[in-house]
């Protein structure tokens, strides 16, 4: 759960298309180009087109020229100068079985959609979740996974990319929109113990799928997955094994307060300034996991000495910077129905990663700003130490969702993900999933 994501504290900045706007369905999906190569067109958060080129982590935004032509400049989110054309052959559904990829200078390649995609639901005591099971092209049984993911209420039938170079590589794949998000019904919740279970019925629905190969089902967990997955795993025995991309094994509490950590360092806050920070930022932390309820006592006395600190300028749109700003009575009436429903804040993993036989890969971001995992590092080095089944990748300049950067004065700005990135991800479902 990150720090500019809970409720009333926090500062939201997404741009969200219309409905009338949003990209036709029936071109979503994935398709291998006639180089071998495997790009996903999905939709973002913010409801725009995505392409992704899983081999080389390349990845840009798709602006529309019709309905069936799209166009995309150079970075991670650029229009112009236009350097590829995609134009997608749709029948009388609206649904692209091909499309063809133009790239600026070079000659133009065809593509053909891989796998079968249906849309279908499953139950979780009692409550209905919508889901897309996406099958390959090869002959079954599966191997099969369930995508699990962050902390946010985005549809995962829509935008849980990853799945398409699964079934690229003869997985199937399971993604569904959490209860209270998207098509599902229920009350969305942060509550790890009924997310958990909710993946865990993901799983029985895909044992009942006669392509599945039943001996064969695992999970894969993103951000705030990293801890639901795990913890899925430890109660269902069907799991066979977990991968964990940009995840922590520490708590939701000590997440949020790396998280505003970092911003500080980040900004060049050092030394006994820092310090004299950490200790509000954890005081914030203390009076949030309580539900506004307690622990105000010391949180009011370090604002005082704080209220005229430098370095509250850094911590904009997070706890510190609401609580320091608002008194008491108006956060307690503002703030408690908007904080995160049932976020167990001091929950970790360690207990479970600690009793756990199942297998997992562990992928993460060296420069996480979001999830800050020097610690998940070095418990996870201890536990494959000690003989644990886990593995470790860490990627390089990587931040979280493996997404790389340039640095463009003070603004760190999007270039793609991180190269072999999808790649890694699938050679180790291929090594957890072998018989």
């Amino acid at each position: 759960m990150h720090v500019r994501q809970i409720g009333f504290l926090v500062l939201v900045a997404a741009l969200a298309a219309c409905a009338s706007n949003q990209p036709p369905a029936g071109l979503l999906g994935a398709y291998r180009l006639e180089d071998g190569r495997t790009v996903s067109i999905r939709r973002s958060v913010d409801e725009t087109l995505r392409y992704r080129l899983y081999e080389s982590g390349k990845s840009g935004r798709l602006y529309p020229e019709s309905e069936a032509i799209f166009v995309s400049g150079p970075g991670f989110a650029n229009r112009d100068p236009v350097e590829l054309e995609i134009r997608f052959e749709t029948g009388d559904d609206g649904t692209a079985q091909a499309l063809e990829w133009r790239l600026h200078g070079n000659a133009p390649l065809s593509a053909r959609r891989i796998g079968t995609e249906r849309e279908t639901r499953f139950d979780s005591a009692g409550t209905s979740l919508f889901a897309r099971l996406h099958l390959p092209d090869t002959q079954p049984p599966y191997p099969a996974v369930v995508l699990v993911h962050g902390s946010g209420d985005d549809a995962g039938t829509e935008w849980l990319y990853n799945s398409d170079f699964f079934v690229a590589n003869g997985f199937a794949a399971l993604t569904y929109d959490k209860r209270g998000s998207g098509r599902s019904n229920g009350t969305f919740t942060f509550d790890f113990e009924q997310l958990a279970d909710d993946a865990i019925a993901a799983v029985s629905y895909l044992k009942s799928i006669p392509e599945i190969d039943r001996q064969r089902i695992g999970l894969v967990g993103y951000s705030q997955g990293g801890w639901v997955a795990p913890l899925a795993a430890s109660k269902d025995a069907a799991i066979a094994f977990v991968v964990v991309n940009y995840g922590m094994i520490e708590s939701p509490a000590e997440e949020a307060r790396l998280e505003m950590r970092q911003l500080l360092v980040d900004a060049g806050v050092t030394g006994g300034d820092l310090e004299e920070a950490d200790a509000l930022i954890r005081a914030s932390i203390s009076v949030v996991a309580s539900g506004l309820e307690s622990n105000w006592e010391e949180f009011e006395k370090l604002k005082a000495r704080h209220r005229a600190a430098y370095w509250l300028e850094h911590l904009g749109g997070t706890p510190v910077d609401k609580l320091v700003s608002y008194p008491r009575w108006l956060a307690k009436l503002v703030g408690k129905r908007l904080l995160p429903r049932d976020l167990p804040w001091a929950y970790d993993s360690r207990d479970i990663l600690e009793k756990s036989e199942v297998p997992m890969a562990w992928l993460l971001a060296e420069k996480d700003r979001s999830a800050p995992n020097k610690e998940t590092i070095a418990i996870l080095g201890d536990l494959i130490d000690r003989g644990k089944p886990y593995s470790l990748t860490v990627f390089p300049d990587a931040d979280h969702g493996m997404v790389i950067f340039a640095q463009q004065g003070s603004e760190a700005v999007y270039t793609g993900y991180a190269a072999d990135y999808f790649q890694t991800e699938v050679n180790a479902l291929k090594r957890l999933s072998r018989k």
